[in-house]
């Protein structure tokens, strides 16, 4: 190691101006026959290695600067207490190491835990973890303030290291390995990786040191301590996280086999052992003799993971969830971690609130320690810019923030984010929460129960929500709807009446490329009748993903083209003259036009000219390539019908569509409250011709084909032009949820006994007003 030799440094600072070398400041010595001392301080503007033995090269200006820093200062008030206590030698971290050289930086780290075992004197420490050493403490200004055993009461309440290893240190203490990773766990680093560093020496292990490689240090120092010893605490917890471990104990092979049978025959778990004596034995006996056997103290590391003979049982609510039980107690009681098979290997995961009914049988499983973070990664996409329309706003996100409309979540960690929103104004607010949950993502909405002030703030609902959902994140899960068919674009919608208000809030959930989420946030009007919070039920775009303005849900669908290349679905128009925009009650392919959304945009003061609102404009292809006698004709796309011989021969044809874009979105939005459950046409093919044709294209004769040409010519983009085929939609803002008769039968009763209460309080009126009351009454009751 090198050190610093007091007597020179201070024979520098003493005569600098005649000082002309660097000889001798900084020397290569034994550690084991030298005798040093060291100095552990918290860092600030340090001097380094390259400024400690290039401080006489330096311009005078620079030289002046140095000497002006508190680590400077540090340096020279450490040399003179060391002198005073008859020490030569001496060691700082932060100008006795060449960080500038990965393998000395390396072998420091690696050496650091017995420097400091070796050192005479440490002034003032930090951070020494169970090393038996002279320690004196001292404050910044280089006052005493005691040594380690006069202080070891404070220096334990600050650490949580136990008086024992402060004042006597480890040799001899049988501490679990969660027990001394618990010490580090609240340290605060500038590095994340120096955290797991400074715990080797503690294990008596050596690894290389990979800066960049974050909570992975966490694992490798697993790894190394596995194969040191047999301490089932090292499973315990995640190795990156023991804050909490400082409680758990390791339990020896005999007396965790006793511990485990007393446990099993307390509870003896799926077998009635008034009737069945001898399976409830022999599972005793297989449990004591897994236990005794040699391959349960042995850890085996391999590329398939981290190899244990565990005793585990079944979850009920998942067969691939494990419950496998420790050889280590914690709070007096034996320990346990949850398990989710991941192929052949085990993922550790929260704790499920779940109890078996089974026996624990002894099981060898493989615990993963090089998971890929990728396949238990998903990104949720969130939509809530249209939940504004009625005055909600997003308030804020908890546990954490997360900047965009996009956050990441991992299933076996962080898989919770609640997002806040709130009408202050209506003073309702409600929460959504995005979770993933072994494998399985999910989301859930949750209303505030309470009527908040103006000025309470979001954050305490949001974290009652938090809670709320993490205890139910297991059932979030499972409820979470399933596509019937992999290959269609189905999206899932909920909504939950918000109390004391006409709104609900709705969630429309989506799983997309690369199992990645795409939910939307939305508010509706509601009047209060619904069950809510209602079941799942399922909208879908056209399964082509023709662009439509907001989730649709096409019907009918008679004949199929290709639009841009993109496969739709459209109704003939028999009969009937529609137009892009049309509106109406549909049945059995019938749509009865009520009106029209361009129409409606000059009532609401809205420009239907803006460019936002002009249709696109689509090349039609279709099945003419199939007919040979249609290849040698101009312009034509031939739509094929839902049978195998019907064919329709569109000339020159276009199609017109709604623009797929948020100002018509928010204009079917605006219109909901007074179009519930009418269909839309978002589409129309125009044409200046078309006929039916057969399966080679020749055309063939209909008696209603002329019917069909007159009734199509209706409004459209150009004068002369046919429009035979359309698209009719049920637009998600339109729909509504089926009032509950008994939640309407409540409210009826509710308004007649509000109505009488009404009329008693108007008896000192006139007998006119009297009767107008009750008549009102009646009227509205009715």
């Amino acid at each position: 190691m090198k050190l610093l030799n007091v007597e020179v440094v201070l024979n520098r600072e003493k005569d600098i101006q005649q000082v002309k070398s660097e000889d001798g400041i900084l020397e290569e010595l034994d550690d084991e026959t030298t005798s040093y001392a060291i100095l552990s301080h918290r860092w600030g503007v340090e001097v380094t290695y390259k400024e400690m033995i290039g401080f006489m090269k330096m311009e005078e200006w620079k030289r002046d600067e140095v000497r002006k820093r508190y680590g400077y200062q540090k340096i020279i008030k450490s040399c003179e207490q060391a002198k005073e206590d008859g020490y030569q030698w001496l060691w700082i971290d932060t100008c006795c190491i060449d960080k500038r050289s990965s393998a000395e930086l390396s072998e420091a780290i690696n050496a650091m835990y017995r420097w400091y075992q070796n050192a005479q004197q440490v002034s003032p420490v930090q951070w020494l973890a169970g090393v038996v050493l002279e320690v004196e403490f001292f404050n910044k200004d280089w006052v005493p303030i005691g040594n380690k055993q006069h202080l070891a009461p404070v220096l334990k309440y600050i650490t949580e290291i136990p008086l024992g290893v402060l004042t006597d240190g480890l040799t001899g203490k049988r501490l679990s390995v969660a027990h001394i990773m618990s010490w580090a766990a609240r340290r605060k680093t500038t590095r994340v990786e120096d955290r797991a560093y400074s715990l080797m020496g503690l294990f008596g292990v050596n690894m290389p040191m990979l800066y960049g490689e974050g909570k992975k240090a966490f694992r490798r120092l697993q790894l190394e301590i596995i194969k040191e010893t047999g301490d089932q605490t090292v499973l315990a917890e995640d190795p990156s996280d023991f804050r909490d471990c400082g409680h758990l104990r390791k339990v020896e092979p005999d007396k965790f086999v006793d511990r485990l049978i007393e446990e099993y025959t307390n509870n003896p778990q799926g077998v009635d052992v008034r009737h069945d004596r001898q399976t409830h034995w022999n599972k005793l006996v297989a449990l004591r003799d897994a236990a005794y056997s040699q391959q349960f103290g042995t850890f085996i590391v391999s590329n398939a993971g981290i190899q244990v003979c565990l005793p585990a049982i079944p979850l009920p609510d998942s067969p691939s969830h494990f419950r496998a039980t420790l050889a280590c107690t914690r709070y007096d009681e034996l320990a346990t971690v949850d398990l989710v098979s991941s192929g052949s290997s085990f993922d550790r995961i929260p704790r499920v609130d779940s109890t078996s009914t089974t026996c624990p049988e002894f099981k060898t499983i493989y615990l993963t320690h090089h998971q890929d973070v990728n396949e238990k990664r998903r990104e949720f996409t969130l939509d809530d810019k249209h939940a504004s329309f009625h005055g909600f706003t997003r308030c804020g996100t908890y546990p954490h923030k997360f900047r965009g409309n996009a956050v990441t979540l991992l299933s076996l960690t962080d898989g919770l984010i609640v997002i806040v929103y709130a009408n202050n104004d209506a003073r309702s607010r409600f929460a959504v929460g995005l979770g993933y949950y072994l494998d399985q993502g999910w989301v859930h909405v949750v209303y505030d129960r309470h009527f908040p002030t103006a000025d309470e703030d979001w954050t305490g609902f949001g974290r009652r929500a938090y809670d709320r959902m993490w205890k139910a994140r297991a059932k979030h899960a499972q409820s979470m709807p399933k596509r019937e068919h992999a290959h269609n674009n189905d999206h899932f919608t909920k909504h939950a009446h918000l109390p004391r208000s006409i709104w609900a809030a709705r969630v429309v959930w989506g799983r997309w490329e690369r199992g990645n989420f795409k939910v939307v946030v939305d508010v509706e009007q509601c009047p209060g009748c619904c069950e809510g919070p209602c079941r799942w039920t399922t909208t879908d775009n056209d399964r082509g993903g023709l662009a439509m303005p907001g989730l649709m849900k096409t019907v009918g669908g008679e004949y199929s083209l290709k639009l841009d290349g993109w496969k739709a679905r459209f109704e003939k128009c028999s009969g009937q003259r529609l137009a892009l925009g049309d509106y109406g009650d549909y049945s059995d392919g019938v749509l009865i036009r009520t009106g029209n959304i361009f129409e409606d945009m000059r009532t609401l003061d809205i420009d239907p000219e803006d460019a936002a609102y002009f249709p696109v404009v689509s090349r039609v292809s279709g099945w003419e390539w199939r007919m040979h006698y249609m290849r040698n004709q101009g312009n034509v796309a031939v739509a094929h019908g839902a049978t195998a011989t019907t064919y329709l021969a569109l000339h020159q044809p276009m199609g017109v569509s709604l623009p797929a874009n948020d100002d018509i979105v928010l204009l079917l939005k605006t219109l909901s409250t007074c179009l519930v459950g009418k269909h839309l046409v978002t589409t129309v093919i125009e044409c200046s011709d078309f006929y039916t044709v057969d399966h080679v294209g020749n055309r063939r004769d209909s008696e209603n084909e002329s019917a069909l040409v007159s009734d199509s010519v209706g409004p459209s983009t150009e004068a002369g032009m046919l429009t035979p085929l359309c698209t009719i939609a049920s637009p998600q803002v339109w729909r509504r949820h089926p009032a509950c008769k008994r939640r309407k039968g409540q409210f009826g009763r509710i308004r007649e006994h509000f109505y009488a209460l009404m009329n008693m309080c108007q008896r000192t009126g006139t007998e006119a007003h009297r009767k107008f009351v009750v008549r009102w009454s009646i009227v509205k009751h009715v």
